[in-house]
């Protein structure tokens, strides 16, 4: 256990192994209200508040303050108790959160004025380091948007789902920190409201929940661009099936009509039968291309090739 001291107040830095020591820290009139926080060993989100008693109101909890994207179950907690004169905290580690130098937080929490700022303090940093994530999260984002424009392949799609899947992780730890800071607001109001601390704090907090909610809109833009051109060629799909089909109805109904075995057909006398079956065929093909060109249900079909061709001659030039 490691004991800073502060400005009247006093922080109780504790590893996974020392609960019965911070057993003995919490005060007697919040322990009712402890007891299953503390006997339980929450390795979820966890928070309370309790302002029973004037001057000495109490937050506790738990915070998952480091996820992995891509496993559930790897992730760390640490447990918080915070009073106006003592701050412990349980299993948090500075070493595996990017950006933060832990002796200068320390240093930097030993000069409030007392514990809940020093709260603060720490609740700030993490801040800090969410917000270089959402840094380098964005600039995966960036390749992603210019990648779609050149390459709308399955691949494309399930990244834009993969990237959708860390910002929400991104998103869950910033809501976590917004959730402590506005508890320690209720709790503590009035006396520190005005405080650079509390300013500072909920600053960082609205910058981070801003750039999640504009990056979380970014990637449903994308990901409904992804789904109407994922929809619009299964539609030229189906369309190019459908004339193909109905293309070549007369060579596979007069080709199995005339197939048949039964001896009494009269064009198996004729003398220029097979003449006349193959000009059938391609009579009625061609006129039913024409009918469906007339329609315009040939849509851009056989105009998609000669663009692709002109567009290659331009890249060539």
């Amino acid at each position: 256990m490691k004991a800073h001291t502060g400005k009247d107040w006093f922080w109780y830095q504790m590893g996974p192994q020392e609960r019965a020591k911070a057993r003995d820290l919490i005060h007697f009139s919040h322990w009712p209200q402890c007891e299953k926080w503390f006997e339980n060993n929450h390795h979820i989100n966890f928070l309370r508040v309790d302002t029973n008693e004037t001057e000495n109101e109490a937050v506790f909890g738990s915070i998952v303050y480091d996820q992995d994207v891509d496993e559930e179950n790897d992730h760390t907690v640490f447990h918080f108790y915070i009073t106006r004169q003592y701050l412990f905290t349980i299993n948090f580690d500075f070493s595996i959160l990017k950006g933060i130098k832990g002796k200068q937080v320390v240093q930097q929490m030993k000069r409030a004025d007392n514990a809940i700022e020093g709260f603060l303090i720490l609740l700030g940093e993490l801040m800090n380091a969410y917000l270089i994530g959402v840094d380098e999260f964005e600039v995966k984002l960036r390749k992603l948007r210019w990648q779609i424009k050149d390459d709308n392949s399955k691949s494309i799609l399930n990244r834009v789902h993969l990237l959708h899947h860390e910002l929400m992780t991104w998103k869950n730890l910033i809501l976590s920190a917004k959730k402590i800071a506005m508890a320690l607001k209720e709790t503590f109001l009035p006396h520190n409201i005005e405080e650079t601390d509390y300013q500072r704090v909920h600053l960082k907090i609205d910058r981070g929940v801003t750039y999640i909610r504009e990056f979380e809109k970014e990637l449903n833009s994308l990901l409904h661009s992804e789904e109407v051109i994922t929809s619009h060629r299964g539609n030229e799909i189906f369309k190019a099936l459908t004339i193909f089909t109905t293309l070549f109805t007369p060579v596979t109904g007069l080709g199995a009509l005339w197939g048949m075995n039964f001896s009494g057909m009269p064009e198996l006398n004729w003398k220029y039968g097979y003449l006349f079956s193959l000009l059938l065929i391609i009579t009625s093909t061609v006129l039913i291309y024409l009918y469906l060109k007339k329609k315009g249900w040939t849509g851009d079909m056989l105009q998609e090739g000669k663009k692709k061709k002109k567009s290659r001659k331009r890249r060539t030039l």
